[in-house]
Formats: structure tokens, sequence, C-alpha cells
């Protein structure tokens, strides 16, 4: 029988309210930051990605800022986390994802795909484009019409 890792690791990116001026934001993302180590998560990457256009409006709006938190953590703290998003009118949108499972995934993927080796004929001569056969001739056809004979 095997434990299950209570600390998983999570991407999370928060798009806050352009009416925030870049302190509002930054007080933000701070509350969450706090909220998240409160929890007990362990922040690996904690970074500001700016204000940018969105790529459709939400809510009437068409930019926010954007800021990234990659973290380890149990998961009654990342529904925590995300409760307090929705409540919060300062968060527009937020996107949680669990990225250990795929890291482990692409790592067994490697692990099983064998390597690729070029063909050494490719590397003997330069490329010359391939020369060009004659074309068959074709015989005439004969002519269609009455054939008595």
């Amino acid at each position: 029988m095997t434990t299950p890792n209570p600390q998983r690791q999570y991407d999370m990116v928060l798009l806050v309210v352009p009416e925030k001026d870049e302190a509002g934001a930054q007080a933000v993302v701070e509350e969450f930051r706090k909220l998240l180590v409160d929890n007990g998560a362990t922040l690996e990457k904690d970074e500001s990605m700016g204000r940018r256009r969105l790529a459709y409006v939400i809510k009437k709006r068409t930019e926010a800022t954007y800021h990234n938190f990659l973290f380890r953590a149990p998961a009654a703290c990342v529904a925590e986390v995300q409760r307090k998003m929705r409540l919060s009118e300062s968060i527009l949108r937020f996107l949680s994802v669990r990225i250990d499972e795929e890291v482990k995934h692409g790592q067994k993927v490697a692990r099983n795909t064998k390597p690729r080796r070029p063909r050494p004929e490719a590397f003997d001569a330069p490329y010359s484009p391939p020369s060009p056969s004659p074309s068959p001739t074709i015989p005439p056809a004969e002519p269609a019409g009455d054939s008595r004979e």
C-alpha cells in the first residue's frame, strides 16, 4: 500500500481586473500569495506577466494584468485558494492546472522512446534533384470509323 503524495505540483495563472493600477494589482497578487503560503504551499515560481490584451472580451473588459504561480501544495490548499478567487471582485479569471502527472508522463515517454539515428546515406553526398526521365512515346491511335475489309 503506497501513501499518496499530498504535495502535488500546480501551475496557476490569474487575471487581475484592469481597473487596478500596478500597485493595486500587486496588492491582490500579494493577498493570494500569502493565502497560498499560509495554507502550506511552497512557491517554485512567482512571475508577473504584466498587463496584456485579452484574446476575447471577458465581462466587457479587453485587457488584464496576468500573474503566474508555480507551486507545490496539498489539494485542500488549492481548493481554498480557488474558492477565494471565485469570490474576489478583483480576479477576472484564473486557471489552475495540476502538472505533476504531465511531467511524469513526459518522462515516461522520453524513457521509452528510442533515440533516432540519421540514415547514413543522407549525409554521404550533397542533395541533387533527380534528372528528368525521357517521356515514353505513345503510338498514334487508329481513326474511329468503319473498318470494312
